[in-house]
């Protein structure tokens, strides 16, 4: 079976993914603690599955993308801004762009797939 072509939201929500792998591998090797290393973890398993799945689902990567948001808005509010502005404030918005691009990818897998 060949493989159907990368939608430009596909490609948008593993262009964020992407980004946000890289911006918690930079603040893991800056403040070498638990929290980017887990969202690292978690961005790169939503990657490799959005990559490799066969019939892509992409409400992991919204929900992914929710929490991640949510962590580091009470983040902010509860200890501030780190001493990496802009690292904090990629993994604010970077979150809050794949939230609604993985929300209308899946629509348009379901729209092209009404089965599913």
């Amino acid at each position: 079976m060949k493989k159907e072509r990368w939608t430009p939201l596909a490609q948008t929500v593993l262009v964020l993914l992407g980004a946000l792998v890289v911006t918690n591998v930079a603040f893991l090797i800056l403040v070498h603690t638990g929290g980017p290393f887990i969202g690292l973890t978690i961005y790169l398993i939503l990657l490799i599955a959005i990559w490799r799945g066969r019939q892509p689902d992409y409400r992991p990567a919204a929900v992914g993308g929710f929490v991640g948001l949510v962590i580091h808005i009470l983040e902010v509010i509860l200890v501030g801004w780190t001493t990496y502005p802009l690292l904090m404030a990629l993994n604010l918005i970077l979150p809050a762009a794949l939230v609604p691009a993985a929300w209308l990818a899946n629509k348009d897998v379901l729209r092209a797939h009404p089965n599913r």
